[in-house]
């Protein structure tokens, strides 16, 4: 077992407890989710999730799977300027994912592990579906602005749970006709101000530290190798075929996280 010292926080206690074989594993999800993202652009946390739900509870993956996002997202929430602007624009799905990760860090912290386990499962499962759907919805003026709050405050949810809010944010942004560089910068922006609130009500709750924060700041490493690795293979494989396969492996993987929690069964799982 390799021994690490981690400061008061609960996903480096937790990290300190695993084996070699599981740190390896944990360092293996970042890597393979970042060389997914680096070919369909379909995010880490997608792939990674399932992955690490065999290594760490719940609470800890959706931690771990934070700083990444936000350090992803960042150039491109400031990329082109009109940042204000663009800001006023999705002032009310802003306001939704605030108050959604609010609840649903509350709501995960309160779940017995093997129900969060579940609960991430079905959310990654609606992610991927959704995706494979690939819906178009148009939403009129009127509509955008309570819609942008609902859908705001669902994306919030499954990331607070599941790590993966951006199904839906990409579901409205395209209903709104936001496309290319715009669409690419609100989304940007929704998710680190999502994962900000995020990080700041595990933070105020106690249940995480800043020695986590840097844990997770680590694990942009290899979710970058991942996304440089695949690099020169992106033009070569057809892109849309991939990602197929890999929304279909995330629903197989959901739903097995679903079934290992045991809540069909009635149980407490593995």
């Amino acid at each position: 077992m390799l021994h690490f010292t981690f400061a008061n926080g609960a996903l480096g206690a937790d990290l300190q407890a695993l084996d070699t074989v599981a740190l390896v594993g944990i360092v293996v999800a970042l890597l393979v989710g970042g060389m997914v993202k680096g070919v369909v652009s379909i995010g880490v946390p997608l792939v990674a999730m399932p992955i690490l739900s065999h290594f760490l509870p719940i609470k800890d993956a959706v931690l771990l799977l934070s700083m990444p996002i936000i350090l992803g997202n960042i150039p491109q929430a400031l990329e082109g300027g009109e940042l204000l602007p663009t800001v006023r624009r999705i002032a009310l799905p802003l306001i939704g994912t605030v108050v959604g990760n609010i609840v649903g860090v509350s709501v995960l912290i309160a779940l017995v592990p093997h129900r969060a386990q579940a609960a991430a499962g079905a959310f990654l499962m609606l992610a991927a579906l959704l995706l494979l759907a690939a819906p178009r919805l148009t939403l009129t003026p009127r509509w955008a602005g309570p819609a942008g709050l609902v859908l705001g405050f669902g994306a919030a949810l499954m990331e607070s749970i599941a790590s993966v809010p951006g199904p839906l944010l990409a579901m409205y942004l395209i209903a709104t006709g936001a496309t290319g560089k715009a669409f690419t910068k609100r989304i940007a922006i929704i998710l680190v101000v999502s994962i900000v609130t995020l990080v700041a009500t595990f933070s105020g709750g106690a249940h995480a530290s800043w020695s986590d924060l840097v844990i997770s700041a680590c694990a942009s490493i290899p979710v970058i190798a991942g996304m440089l690795l695949v690099r020169p293979l992106r033009d070569r494989l057809p892109p849309a075929a991939f990602r197929v396969v890999v929304l279909v492996f995330v629903v197989a993987a959901a739903a097995q996280m679903i079934l290992k929690s045991g809540v069909l069964a009635g149980g407490h799982g593995a």
